[in-house]
Formats: C-alpha cells, structure tokens, sequence
C-alpha cells in the first residue's frame, strides 16, 4: 500500500473514470482506497453546516481502490519498488528507469 502516498500524482487505469489524472487527496490503507482530484465525482445531499451554510447538492470525489491507479513519472504510469540504500531509508524507484521518485 505504500505504493501511493498522499500528494502523488496518479492515472486512472481502470473504471468509469479510466484515463484520467489526478492528485491522491487521501488514502486509506485499511480499505486500499484513495481519493483522486477530479475523478470519480459523484453528487451528495449535505445538509447545512458550518462549513457549507447553504447546503444542498455537492460534488464529491469518491475513493476508488487503489490497483486502480497507477503513479506518474511526468506524463507516463510507471510501476514503482522500493530499494534501500546503505544505510539510508527506502525509496521508492520507477522500475522502467531506475530513478527516485
């Protein structure tokens, strides 16, 4: 799971909204669901609230498990190991190129 942090930008590869990117907004390693900016929006009743006075129909990005998105290195999904240097934390790496990402 900790494939995907928080932040990541990430490609949609399979569902309804497959093909679109995103940023992970949050993840839930107990469910393996992220939420993605801008994909799989659905809309919801809220009532008012302190945070939202008026209420009403909102938009809402929904999770989506996480096989279902693939990190981006610039504009290409890539698959992603982690490698440990000497010493040092383990990274995550792009496994086509071998860089840090």
């Amino acid at each position: 799971m900790a494939k995907i942090k928080k932040n990541d930008n990430v490609k949609v590869i399979a569902g309804a909204s497959k093909g679109k990117t995103g940023t992970v907004i949050s993840v839930d390693p107990k469910k393996n669901r992220v939420i993605v900016s801008g994909v799989n929006v659905c809309k919801r009743h809220e009532k008012p609230s302190q945070a939202n006075q008026a209420g009403g129909i909102v938009d809402k990005e929904m999770p989506i498990h996480v096989s279902n998105v693939m990190l981006l290195e610039g504009s290409t999904p890539v698959r992603t190991r982690r490698v440990r240097e000497a010493g040092k934390k383990s990274v995550r790496v792009s496994v086509k190129t071998g860089k840090a990402l």
